[in-house]
């Protein structure tokens, strides 16, 4: 299955096979099948049975060997098929002859699927076509349906400065406001970068089938006490689907909101909410929670430097905020920057990254601690995952920078422990251009920067 294209006939004969073995009948004696085939394969979520479509499948596995000749292309598979196939041309150009392997077949049939859910990752912009390559960051078709007023076979390099950076006014005078949003959301590289595939529904930019996981193995992946997660689900069935007075009102699922971490955390404070009123209403005692987590300080010959980015829906502009202080909790720098791209959280907060490390670095210093509250961009940093989708650009940025470094290091911290950072990004929101201080910082930061060092002198 992973090789060939499976015949229909077999396809169909184990769709029989399953059939009969789920409405319990057998060669002998056939019983009532009271669903369509079809409707047992619909997800759980949509009121199927979530039954594996075989032709489905197979075309899936298919589209993987397809991706592992595009995204391999020195491996010896890639290279002789390469010989046979495909010697002056593309994998993705060349065409079916009658001639071909039926494993050659079997794998173009894949690189269908393949193709629809690819596009270009933009580096230099040389390689690829404004208006007739697949490259808008948005679902669909990834092509570019404004008017072509920048000649047919203009490359995306045209829509860029000298320096590598979006022209900002003339993509948006040449192409409608929802596309020139999408262009302008893309990270550039730091360096030359040739242009490449991506798989655009993967944050990580590869092809995978688990790319789309159903809330609910979400929710019981998700690493908190057993008992939470109990509460959790028992709130949600009687919320979203037995509470008589909830019907009425449009619910949003919070698992479509929320991912990882700040899932775990919606589902504790919750769990915490309903403990302390179980115990007011049944004992009469008050928990005067302290939910708080002290600021951790570095060791000494090191500076730790907090980030994070704030978004604001009016005027669709990022604030990064970066402070840095050493084992005292002294503040050394710090810097409030304006971002009016619109780009995704994830860059936004990587971007917020590479500006704590590249101040730590104008202002000499030699050993650093970069802290975030964005556990998945951390974790990115820390196991040096591989990514192919724009987020590889600013990963690719932080590295450089923090390598000029004799020592760094790269931790996560909960947003209540990050709240200087956070306040210098909202603060930057209010922003024409970025503002850096060296030493004490801006006075919206003093009492928090105060606070966060109590504990260490009690």
């Amino acid at each position: 299955m992973s090789m060939f294209k499976l015949p229909f006939s077999l396809i169909k004969e184990l769709h029989r096979l399953c059939a009969q073995f789920w409405w319990g009948g057998n060669n002998e004696k056939k019983k009532m099948h009271w669903c369509t085939w079809e409707r047992l394969c619909v997800h759980k979520l949509n009121g199927g049975m979530g039954f594996r479509d075989m032709r489905l499948f197979n075309k899936a596995i298919l589209a993987k060997q397809a991706w592992r000749i595009l995204t391999c292309p020195s491996s010896l598979a890639a290279r002789v098929l390469q010989g046979f196939y495909f010697t002056n041309s593309t994998f993705l150009q060349v065409r079916k002859t009658s001639s071909a392997s039926f494993v050659w077949r079997s794998i173009l049939w894949g690189r269908e699927l393949l193709m629809q859910g690819s596009r270009r990752k933009i580096g230099s912009g040389n390689d690829t076509y404004i208006y007739h390559d697949r490259w808008l960051p948005r679902d669909g078709s990834f092509r570019i349906s404004s008017p072509r007023v920048l000649g047919e076979l203009s490359k995306v390099s045209l829509l860029k400065t000298a320096t590598g950076q979006w022209n900002s006014s003339l993509i948006t005078d040449s192409f409608h406001p929802d596309e020139a949003a999408a262009i302008l959301s893309l990270p550039t590289p730091n360096r030359p970068t040739a242009d490449s595939l991506t798989w655009h529904y993967n944050k990580r930019g590869s092809s995978s089938s688990s790319n789309l996981i159903p809330w609910w193995k979400q929710f019981w992946r998700l690493q908190i006490p057993a008992k939470i997660r109990i509460f959790a689900n028992d709130t949600t069935t009687h919320g979203l689907w037995e509470c008589t007075a909830m019907k009425p009102l449009k619910v949003i699922s919070a698992s479509e909101c929320l991912k990882g971490d700040k899932m775990e955390l919606l589902c504790i404070l919750l769990w915490r909410i309903w403990f302390r009123r179980n115990k007011w209403i049944h004992e009469k005692i008050w928990l005067d929670d302290n939910s708080s987590h002290p600021w951790k300080p570095p060791e000494m010959g090191i500076v730790k430097i907090n980030t994070d980015a704030a978004w604001c829906n009016r005027t669709k502009k990022f604030g990064l905020g970066v402070v840095i202080r050493d084992h005292s909790g002294s503040i050394l720098g710090s810097a409030a920057t304006p971002v009016s791209s619109f780009v995704s959280v994830d860059v936004a907060e990587g971007w917020a990254l590479e500006r704590g490390a590249r101040l730590a670095k104008y202002l000499g210093f030699s050993a650093i601690e970069l802290e975030s509250d964005c556990l998945g961009v951390v974790m990115a940093l820390q196991q040096q995952t591989h990514f192919i989708s724009e987020l590889s650009f600013v990963f690719d940025s932080i590295n450089d920078h923090c390598n000029a470094f004799q020592q760094f290091s790269f931790s996560y911290t909960p947003r209540t422990s990050n709240q200087v950072a956070h306040n210098l990004a909202k603060l930057a929101l209010s922003l024409a251009d970025e503002q850096i201080w060296r030493g004490r910082g801006p006075d919206c930061i003093a009492s928090m920067a105060i606070a966060d060092i109590q504990p260490l002198s009690s």
